[in-house]
């Protein structure tokens, strides 16, 4: 896959809801959303990102301060896949910018090492590879945590700007970070038994979400995983 730029307003709703209640939540979307073709039947499919943040933690405090004017550097891998993908996230107010790249494991592997090290000849073809070096090299970003879940995906049936995810056994590492090698366990960011569903939608919410939403309580959390994770690590979780 080339390397891309995506601009887009949009909006992302986030609830905890019991793992329980999936099953009957999932029956209540089945007529407005359809399963992501990739999402590996009921049980989804296994996620892992890394972070990449400076010494002084510069992309944690943006987003724990409320800057409107952010970003993070995040490597993302499905699990199952020999494929990464780079990306580069900013947000300028409400309007949220990705440039990302895929590369393979291997080559993503030697071009950004687990050290932190960058190999700037593996990117000189590729832009947005180039731009997060160049990123890392600037701030001096390492690996400071890795996030691994099971997600299942969906989309809107008439809207397919529509996702609908629910992320489930959310678990992070701060320690031996490696894109090439996902970890099999780690700390919860979330009681096993707590599930995010997350809505993404552009304009506005769709009526059948707000209703459902009133009918089961769900209750609306600011989660950022990375930031969770940080937290947990190093503040005794009273940050986020």
């Amino acid at each position: 896959m080339p390397s891309s730029v995506a601009t887009f307003n949009r909006f992302e709703v986030k609830y905890l809801v019991a793992t329980r209640a999936i099953p009957e939540l999932s029956a209540e979307l089945g007529e407005y959303v359809v399963p992501d073709p990739h999402s590996g039947g009921a049980q989804g499919y296994g996620v892992f990102s890394i972070y990449w943040d400076s010494p002084e933690l510069t992309f944690f405090w943006e987003k724990v301060e409320g800057l409107k004017n952010r970003r993070k550097l995040r490597f993302r891998r499905y699990l199952g896949s020999d494929e990464v993908f780079i990306e580069i996230k900013q947000r300028q107010d409400r309007t949220v910018q990705k440039r990302r790249t895929v590369w393979s494991v291997e080559r993503t592997a030697a071009a950004f090492r687990a050290d932190g090290q960058l190999e700037w000849d593996l990117a000189a073809d590729d832009p947005v590879a180039s731009e997060a070096m160049a990123l890392a090299q600037r701030l001096r970003l390492q690996p400071r945590a890795g996030i691994l879940y099971r997600r299942r995906a969906l989309f809107g049936a008439y809207d397919r700007e529509l996702r609908v995810t629910f992320d489930s056994r959310l678990q992070y590492r701060t320690a031996g970070l490696d894109i090439a090698r996902p970890f099999d366990t780690g700390k919860y960011l979330l009681d096993p038994r707590a599930t995010v569903m997350e809505v993404k939608y552009d304009h506005r919410a769709p009526v059948w979400l707000t209703k459902l939403a009133r009918r089961h309580e769900l209750r609306i959390i600011r989660l950022s995983k990375y930031c969770s994770a940080i937290d947990r690590e190093y503040f005794e979780h009273q940050l986020t």
